[in-house]
């Protein structure tokens, strides 16, 4: 009985690191930074008092509203670029994801996913997979960006992240407002 479920063991372990989640695994690691915002917080960021005279405040707040998760992780190390990237492919292999739109500049490359919502301009996640960016020259901490991975879940309105993408100039913003405006 013992050898069986050893094997039973053996066998299924490989199966349940494939399927970790790549913040998870990189939540500690020090050549990565991480972020992650829980439910929790966007509940207390939306409900924080709005001026009603300020229509871009009040978007903004209607997307925070809106997002259950938010995670972020930025890294300048080549294997754990490239395990990211190997995992964003296995990753949209095994689920709805679609392609939403991809820009090549130089020598980076942005990529958007989706996991398509209730209508046109709302999707359930938000995938944006940035590589190729160490001739940017974007430091983060004293390090060199060279991947970044970003995952927005909840009920997303494309176009008010599209708004706040490129309010915040953050990679893809432009980039993100140009196909919201297609979708």
């Amino acid at each position: 009985m013992k050898k069986v479920i050893a094997i039973f063991i053996l066998t299924i372990l490989p199966v349940l690191s494939y399927g970790q989640d790549i913040f998870d695994k990189y939540e500690d690691d020090d050549k990565v930074t991480f972020v992650a915002m829980q439910p929790k917080m966007f509940q207390m960021l939306g409900k924080m008092s709005v001026s009603s005279d300020d229509p871009e405040a009040k978007e903004f707040f209607q997307l925070v509203n809106s997002i259950t998760s938010f995670k972020v992780i930025t890294t300048d190390d080549a294997a754990i670029s490239k395990d990211v990237g190997s995992w964003v492919t296995k990753r949209l292999k095994s689920s709805s994801f679609e392609e939403l739109m991809r820009v090549r500049d130089g020598d980076s490359n942005v990529k958007f996913y989706v996991k398509e919502g209730k209508d046109d301009d709302h999707v359930k996640e938000l995938l944006m997979f940035v590589t190729g960016m160490k001739e940017q020259n974007i430091e983060v901490n004293g390090k060199n960006l060279e991947t970044v991975l970003l995952s927005l879940t909840g009920d997303i309105n494309l176009r008010s992240v599209s708004k706040l993408t490129e309010k915040m100039d953050l990679p893809g913003g432009k980039q993100l407002g140009k196909a919201g405006e297609k979708n």
